[in-house]
């Protein structure tokens, strides 16, 4: 009994900490869209973006999607890009059908569990399974800013959660640069 709790605090301890410490620089991505050109996260380099790994049959993740439409919405003239990349085995099958449902307002694609765990440097033995939703927060300059994984208590008000991290990021990115004279 000893021995499963203890294992079970590893998991919980590991699958709760980011893969990798923030900050960080973003590195590029592909994400496949079906019939469409592939979407080059590096697309959207100068925004802020909010990066969402999915599973497109996890309720979660399809109630996020609901609620990223309205943020993105909603922080589009703030220089905000939503980005969201499916992840399951089935992505590539259910992404025709995850766009008529959802119909997202940016950019959506699909992408390997192995692509998403090499862009979040994530690593199974050492930070558990990769739970989703998995959302990473990338500054204009291409830092990663923020990281919380499915496990991660972001997700308890994800809503709210979100907008904080856009407002600092937002607030951080318009301020101008102090020259030096």
């Amino acid at each position: 009994m000893r021995t499963i709790a203890l294992l079970l605090t590893g998991v919980l301890t590991a699958s709760t900490a980011p893969a990798a410490s923030v900050p960080r620089p973003s590195p590029d991505m592909i994400f496949q869209r079906g019939a469409a050109p592939p979407f080059q996260l590096s697309q959207s380099r100068g925004k802020v973006i909010a990066l969402a790994f999915i599973n497109t049959t996890c309720s979660h993740c399809q109630e996020l999607t609901v609620r990223l439409k309205v943020i993105q919405k909603d922080y589009a003239a703030r220089n905000v890009q939503v980005v969201v990349c499916a992840i399951d085995e089935t992505a590539s099958v259910n992404y025709p059908m995850y766009l008529k449902a959802f119909e997202p307002n940016f950019p959506a694609g699909y992408a390997t569990d192995a692509a998403a765990k090499k862009y979040l440097q994530w690593n199974d033995k050492t930070d558990g399974m990769l739970m989703v939703p998995y959302m990473v927060f990338i500054d204009p300059v291409g830092m990663v800013r923020g990281d919380f994984n499915g496990k991660d208590g972001f997700f308890g008000d994800a809503d709210k959660r979100i907008r904080a991290e856009l407002d600092k990021m937002t607030k951080t990115a318009a301020k101008p640069a102090v020259k030096k004279k």
